[in-house]
């Protein structure tokens, strides 16, 4: 089997995400740290320009998103499984809102309390990513962020009355999903201390987090790219089912996310399916990669 490589940075709360998920199935995996703003230049020779963390490496086949990085390594280590009891759509569904709702309400209250810390240019880069994140507009927000986050907290709070974990006993992808937004808050204690003051919800936290981010082994930039490199990809070609657009292997086409860091990846269609799409592209210094997209989230085009 070939190596787990994730590249990511240490405050990334979408990398904390899947490193729960790694952590849950005890895999053995190498961290690439990329850095927090652009440029990128070692990860988007891997991607075609997407420039979101973190991105999944294994050989010269690169998955972009955590909700397709979830199901990949599902795939590749079923157990324990992160869809425990049949739970997969209840589980993609809820991450869905954790990933796209609770996140963005928790976004400002995070940031403004940490914007001294961080890098000058970081507002900068953020407002190429999405205009419309600016300071002042994260401040404007507080008010009906903290309303949402109040709200959300109280909702995980029920749904963790006398049970472990959200959906059960066991730990899932709804769990790791909505546990990244709250761990990415730790700077605003205001926000923290809803959390603490909902014993089933603090308990929830605490167990999530001490369960870690598993057996990690550092990997420079220049190893993973090589690893690219010596590297053919793995992915067979093929539509499972029928394309809701007409899509065949082979048509060129580019994939753009449909919120934020909009940069453009094109290539050749080489697998389609509900949930994923794949496109094979020709980089002047890796040679052929295969970077793979969910549906979700992600605006398809001809080129």
């Amino acid at each position: 089997m070939e190596e787990i490589i994730l590249h990511h940075y240490d405050v990334s709360p979408f990398s904390e995400k899947i490193r729960k998920i790694l952590a849950l199935k005890r895999i053995t995996w190498r961290g690439v740290e990329q850095p927090i703003i652009a440029p990128k230049p070692k990860l988007t020779p891997l991607t075609g320009g997407y420039r979101k963390i973190p991105v999944l490496q294994i050989g010269a086949d690169v998955y972009c998103d955590t909700a397709l990085i979830a199901r990949v390594l599902e795939e590749r280590v079923p157990e324990p499984s992160c869809f425990p009891g049949a739970s997969q759509g209840a589980c993609e569904i809820i991450a869905h809102w954790a990933d796209h709702w609770l996140f963005m309400a928790a976004v400002p209250p995070a940031i403004v309390k940490i914007i001294d810390a961080l890098p000058p240019e970081f507002m900068k880069d953020r407002q190429a990513m999405s205009p419309g994140l600016t300071f002042e507009n994260f401040k404007a927000s507080l008010p009906d962020c903290r309303s949402r986050l109040v709200a959300a907290i109280d909702w995980l709070d029920t749904q963790l009355r006398g049970r472990d974990y959200l959906l059960g006993a066991a730990f899932s992808l709804a769990d790791a999903a909505c546990f990244h937004p709250l761990w990415f808050l730790r700077s605003d204690a205001d926000s923290l201390a809803w959390v603490a003051a909902r014993p089933a919800l603090k308990r929830w936290f605490d167990r999530v987090d001490a369960m870690g981010r598993g057996e990690m082994t550092p990997l420079d930039p220049d190893e993973a790219l090589a690893i690219a490199r010596h590297s053919l990809p793995l992915t067979p070609e093929g539509i499972d089912g029928e394309d809701p657009n007409g899509l065949k292997p082979g048509d060129r086409v580019s994939v753009v996310p449909d919120d934020y860091g909009v940069e453009k990846v094109s290539g050749a269609l080489v697998r389609t399916s509900a949930q994923e799409i794949s496109l094979l592209r020709e980089d002047a210094s890796l040679g052929e990669v295969i970077v793979h997209f969910p549906r979700v989230g992600y605006r398809i085009r001809r080129d």
